[in-house]
């Protein structure tokens, strides 16, 4: 029965974490991969070297240069909006996946509290899809949450944590003295 509770504990895991960044993306996607050949169009190369006095060729490579400077300009500032965009999504994958792994995390104390025996897999699978969904908010929002948010945040899940790990430990110790 116990081999049972781990492969069903870790099914729940695996689906319920799943789900929880599968429904992130569902419902929060986000921006778009930018498209580079959107906002370049095609420069006729010209020889880079021209013969001494030779203006045409002069001006030809200095206009190639010149349109090519442009367009990396444009480039550059879709790239720095783009930036800007998935460093506010990530914040927000931060900040939805904590939410929803705490919830989750609580739920599967809660499913165990409802229960006789800590040891079935489905609450303990509960738990450990909470404990990824904020794992995978941490990872993804990192660079773009201030330390603030991440600090509350952790100590909430740290209470979390080790006051639901207490409270097991205590329950197990009454069941089994």
């Amino acid at each position: 029965m116990k081999i049972i509770n781990i492969v069903v504990g870790i099914a729940t895991a695996l689906i319920l974490g799943s789900l929880i960044i599968l429904g992130i993306r569902a419902f929060h996607p986000e921006p778009p991969q930018l498209d580079y050949s959107m906002y370049s169009k095609p420069i006729p190369y010209v020889e880079m070297s021209c013969a001494k006095g030779d203006t045409d060729c002069a001006a030809k490579r200095d206009k190639y240069i010149k349109d090519q400077e442009v367009q990396q300009e444009i480039m550059n500032q879709k790239q720095k909006e783009w930036d800007q965009a998935m460093k506010v999504y990530n914040r927000d994958v931060f900040i939805i996946a904590n939410i929803i792994g705490i919830l989750v995390f609580i739920g599967g104390f809660l499913v165990v509290f409802k229960t006789d025996v800590a040891s079935h897999g489905v609450p303990i699978g509960m738990m450990l899809a909470g404990l990824w969904g904020i794992i995978y908010g941490y990872a993804r929002g990192w660079g773009s949450t201030n330390d603030q948010l991440k600090f509350f945040v952790g100590l909430v899940i740290a209470v979390l944590i080790i006051g639901g790990s207490m409270w097991l430990m205590e329950r197990y110790r009454r069941s089994h003295s």
